[in-house]
């Protein structure tokens, strides 16, 4: 088990355990409704100050955060690893590129928050201005498979415009949420504060009246909760919810780029990743050949408990289970198994090796639900029309892939495709 809580009333604790090999990587409170208010409490004393400061001295600070967040970056790679299971290399790339949006947050900030003149109503002959100000206190609720990455895409942006911040982080990887606090507030202001614990304290940071803008991060299950808990107070919410990503191939595109591609997107960090390619849809031309060089290049993958390992074991407690509960039905039901669909047998850990299918039908769950595991579904696609129905077919569109002969019939393809990005 990842993480051991406490269900009573009180305050209790939070256990974070290595899912490679189940040692006890920290513990911590598992806060109650009443310690996170006095948590948003302090972060509102720290407002007015950080706020006063001019857009210039807050950049700077950020700097400053960026030379400590470097300092200190094979400590978080190293935590964060313990704490989801996934590979050194993977921690550290998810750490070293939080450096870098500092790094551009810090010198963009100014113009992007700069004040500008804007045109006005041809009925309402006045001059206009916009001028940017602070929310105040952000609440940011991460999620586990990048515990520091996810919520350093926002904390940046919500420092630099003037707010202090409470985290509420994981309770799969609550060490990382604290010690990433550590580093920015290290940098000489407290600028972050931390919730601890499981649902009670992420409900109440939704629900409070302390918290004047919220971002979350995870299921469109838990995002119904946390929007429940805003609407109480009409609180600003930001969501990133679930993908069910499709990389689409038509005739003519580079295969083996592609499928080079496709494993890397769908495998990176055992498939827990919410913009993983979970499923390929390619045009007739090409299909046995895109399924054959996927078959060859996911035998180079390696998965199981070598911390070098490219595939590492899932972290959520019962994903194994679940998922392989999918395949097996898709399977039963007509799909092909080209690569993988079984346990690791290992000491501990739930691993599940990289998974690839064919001829999946269109009802199955693990065509048809994030599955976050290294779960890959290859579909036939009748022509360039139809592979772009397939991939608009899920409700889950957070972002897609082409590939293409040319960039002009990729960009036609990008356009009609019902995602919140799409990758050329």
């Amino acid at each position: 088990m990842p993480s051991e809580t406490s269900n009573s009333g009180t305050t209790g604790v939070i256990r974070s355990t290595n899912p490679r090999t189940g040692d006890i990587v920290g513990e911590c409170t598992d806060m109650t409704a009443d310690d996170v208010e006095a948590v948003i409490a302090a972060a509102r004393a720290a407002t007015a100050e950080w706020a006063a400061k001019p857009i210039g001295n807050r950049a700077r600070h950020l700097r400053r955060i960026r030379r400590e967040w470097i300092r200190r970056a094979p400590e978080l790679a190293g935590v964060d690893a313990a704490e989801t299971g996934k590979s050194l290399i993977d921690a550290a790339y998810e750490v070293l590129a939080v450096s870098l949006n500092l790094d551009w947050c810090s010198w963009n900030a100014r113009r992007g928050l700069r004040d500008r003149r804007v045109s006005t109503f041809p009925t309402v002959p006045k001059r206009a201005r916009v001028e940017y100000g602070p929310y105040g206190v952000v609440g940011v609720i991460a999620p586990w498979n990048y515990p520091a990455g996810i919520p350093m895409q926002v904390i940046p942006w919500a420092l630099a415009a003037g707010n202090t911040v409470v985290l509420k982080p994981s309770e799969l990887a609550s060490q990382t949420g604290l010690l990433l606090a550590d580093i920015i507030n290290g940098a000489g202001e407290e600028l972050i504060h931390v919730a601890t614990g499981g649902a009670v304290a992420g409900a109440a940071l939704a629900s409070s009246p302390g918290i004047d803008k919220l971002e979350f991060t995870g299921s469109g299950s838990t995002a119904k909760h946390v929007l429940r808990g805003a609407a109480e107070n009409i609180t600003p919410v930001v969501m990133e919810l679930g993908g069910k990503d499709a990389l689409i191939v038509t005739d003519g595109a580079d295969i083996a780029a592609a499928a080079r591609t496709a494993v890397a997107a769908a495998f990176f960090n055992a498939g827990q990743t919410c913009m993983a390619t979970e499923r390929v849809i390619v045009t007739p031309g090409v299909h046995d050949e895109l399924v054959e060089a996927i078959r060859a290049e996911t035998a180079k993958v390696v998965v199981g408990p070598d911390p070098s390992s490219h595939v590492g074991p899932l972290t959520m407690p019962g994903s194994l289970r679940r998922v392989i509960a999918r395949i097996d039905d898709a399977v039963a039901d007509g799909a092909t198994l080209v690569a993988g669909g079984t346990r690791l047998s290992t000491d501990h850990g739930e691993y599940l090796e990289p998974t690839v299918l064919t001829d999946v039908p269109a009802h199955a769950d693990v065509l048809t639900e994030e599955n976050f595991a290294p779960v890959m579904c290859i579909q036939l696609a009748r022509d360039v029309d139809h592979a772009i129905d397939l991939s608009n077919a899920v409700d889950l569109g957070l972002s897609g892939s082409v590939f293409a002969a040319d960039l002009t019939e990729a960009r036609s393809i990008a356009r009609r495709l019902d995602t919140g990005g799409v990758v050329v």
